[in-house]
């Protein structure tokens, strides 16, 4: 970041459920970490809860770094005085069908975005339009437009910009080819109306006042930041890892791709782009793995799963059938269609063990939707489940199924950003991957076989 030494980095992480801040140490370390659920109001609550908490992680060490992260599925519009011209948009609103069919003669063609419009509000494209269209009065007031991520840097700097990653996470914003706007963004006059460029490592400005207080020892940075799971694909960038599949788990579960060619993307499948923060296009799918894993299951703990109830689903065949949620995936035409076929599940355990094997499943083929071939790295909450991890062992045999003991990869990989150098240089930093042992190859085979017999007759 500078030549200057480094010590605390803060990875502020805004996210859609749960807001947090994570203090590392220069090598990468926690130290400590402070958590609130993120709540919609018109005042936004992780403001204060940065103000309480930022100069007492300070305390704990000098905060020289502060690094923005936050999901990538939303935008936020200023007007001249920095205030919001219109509150920022819920990705999980249902935009009106006149909308949605207004919008649909518009929309720039996969070839140019690689990424589909998604359901609700989840694509930028669809958030401007709407905002546009619904409110012409409000939105005339706009002056300056910059991804979620880099809203949440404006705040704590005030400093408005926009950075490639968070602008090209399937927002029909960007030509990915080029890295340019994209032909809807030149169409709406929106290209004018982004905030400055910046590089996702690039300092942006000190911490503002109001964050800081009397004591505040550290330097406070603040750097452009970076969309969550763009993040965790640079953490094992930074681990040295150059031909795999990352597997980024959470609410959503997104595979990047190292090898994969953009043009062999299939938008049916929900195979679609990123683009990491050096500006270069990776192949990825995706799926709501998170999400649907807790409809499914009804509440029952990841930890619940066991061996012994998969091994007594796969022999009763107790199938759960896509998709439990209308958020895109591997399956397309079976938004909201998921169901259980066979005996159902008994009990928690079965419950869960369900959710895990169902998951698998998945993603699986989103793997093979996105032509997955080297070793795949299983991140965040699914690398601590042993019985999604076996079985997707055993449903990709040609394959190392790696699961990763980072706590957090997501606010890990931003930490990074702290750590490059100002002309984008990497540091080295190790990682701890364990191989999965796969269950048992020919009795998973025959069932998801089966799985995806029946799937393909819905």
């Amino acid at each position: 970041m500078t030549e200057e030494t480094l010590r605390g980095i803060a990875v502020v992480d805004v996210g859609a459920t749960n807001s947090k801040i994570v203090l590392f140490d220069p090598s990468g370390k926690i130290l400590a970490e402070r958590k609130m659920a993120s709540r919609h109001g018109k005042a936004p609550p992780y403001l204060s809860f940065c103000a309480k908490q930022l100069p007492d992680l300070d305390g704990i060490m000098p905060i020289d770094a502060i690094v923005p992260s936050a999901h990538g599925a939303a935008i936020a519009c200023l007007a001249a005085d920095g205030a919001l011209a219109l509150p920022v948009m819920d990705y999980m609103a249902e935009p009106p069908p006149d909308i949605i069919e207004a919008y649909r003669k518009i929309e720039p063609p996969f070839s140019e975005v690689f990424g589909p419009l998604l359901p609700m509000a989840l694509t930028h494209g669809m958030q401007l339009f709407w905002e546009e269209t619904a409110f012409p009065e409000r939105f005339a007031k706009v002056t300056t437009i910059l991804p979620w991520i880099q809203y949440v840097g404006f705040l704590l700097s005030g400093r408005p910009v926009i950075e490639i990653a968070s602008m090209s996470c399937q927002s029909q914003l960007m030509d990915v080819r080029d890295n340019s706007f994209s032909s809807l963004a030149r169409l709406r006059g929106w290209d004018k109306l982004f905030a400055p460029w910046a590089k996702a490592w690039d300092v942006i400005g000190p911490l503002k006042r109001q964050f800081r207080k009397d004591h505040f020892r550290g330097r406070g940075q603040v750097l452009a930041g970076i969309h969550d799971s763009s993040g965790n694909y640079l953490r094992y960038l930074a681990g040295g890892r150059q031909h795999f599949t990352l597997l980024s788990t959470g609410t959503w579960i997104i595979g990047f791709d190292t090898d994969t060619g953009i043009t062999e993307l299939d938008p049916k499948r929900d195979t679609v782009t990123n683009t990491d923060i050096f500006g270069r296009p990776v192949a990825c799918c995706r799926f709501m793995g998170g999400r649907e894993f807790e409809i499914l299951s009804r509440g029952a703990s990841a930890e619940a799963a066991s061996f012994k109830a998969l091994g007594e689903l796969l022999a009763q065949e107790t199938f759960a059938l896509p998709s439990f949620t209308d958020t895109g995936g591997p399956m397309p035409g079976t938004g909201n269609k998921g169901h259980v076929s066979g005996p159902a599940p008994s009990n928690e355990e079965e419950r869960s063990t369900l959710a895990a094997l169902y998951c698998a499943l998945m993603v699986d083929r989103s793997l093979a939707a996105v032509k997955s071939k080297g070793d795949i790295i299983v991140d965040g909450p699914f690398a601590k489940n042993p019985v999604f991890l076996s079985v997707l062992a055993a449903l990709r045999p040609g394959q190392k199924i790696l699961a990763s003991q980072l706590r957090d990869g997501t606010t890990a990989g931003a930490m990074v950003l702290a750590l490059m150098t100002e002309t984008g240089k990497l540091p080295e930093l190790a990682l701890s991957l364990d191989e999965v042992n796969p269950l048992a190859q020919a009795t998973v085979a025959d069932y998801a076989e089966k799985w995806r017999r029946m799937t393909s007759e819905m």
